[in-house]
């Protein structure tokens, strides 16, 4: 059975992270629209939307959610919590924050700001972690 680009790019990500790192891959078909990830440090707790392309589009690049996901997360944001939409392509990815998702992100952005997986991790880390774990 072929994986999906996404769980891949996902678990590209995840390599990079302590496995002591306390993180649960969302699948629940009764609570639609929640992220693809939570994560739980002694910091904080981060919820991630992870979506993937396989081209760089000429009109931009936009998150694609389903009006579930952007309902989930507008209404976590504006509660205060912590969450982000993750845009992979190939081994790179964009973070999307404060409601930046919502926008188109113009093609020569996207590249400017693509980080890598490692990066990535790094950053989860940093969010929820209160100091870096080994």
């Amino acid at each position: 059975m072929s994986r999906k680009p996404e769980s891949v790019f996902i678990d590209s990500v995840h390599k990079h992270l302590p496995k002591s790192l306390y993180r649960i891959k969302n699948n629940n078909p009764y609570a639609g629209g929640q992220p693809d990830c939570w994560y739980s440090g002694s910091k904080a707790d981060l919820w991630v939307e992870y979506k993937y392309i396989e081209r760089i589009p000429k009109a931009g690049v936009s998150a694609t959610l389903s009006e579930l996901q952007k309902q989930w997360l507008y209404g976590r944001y504006h509660e205060g919590r912590n969450v982000a939409v993750v845009i992979g392509f190939k081994n790179v990815g964009i973070i999307l924050r404060d409601l930046n998702w919502e926008k188109t992100i113009p093609p020569t952005e996207f590249s400017i700001k693509t980080k890598t997986r490692q990066f990535i991790a790094n950053w989860i880390l940093s969010e929820v972690e209160a100091v870096h774990v080994a």
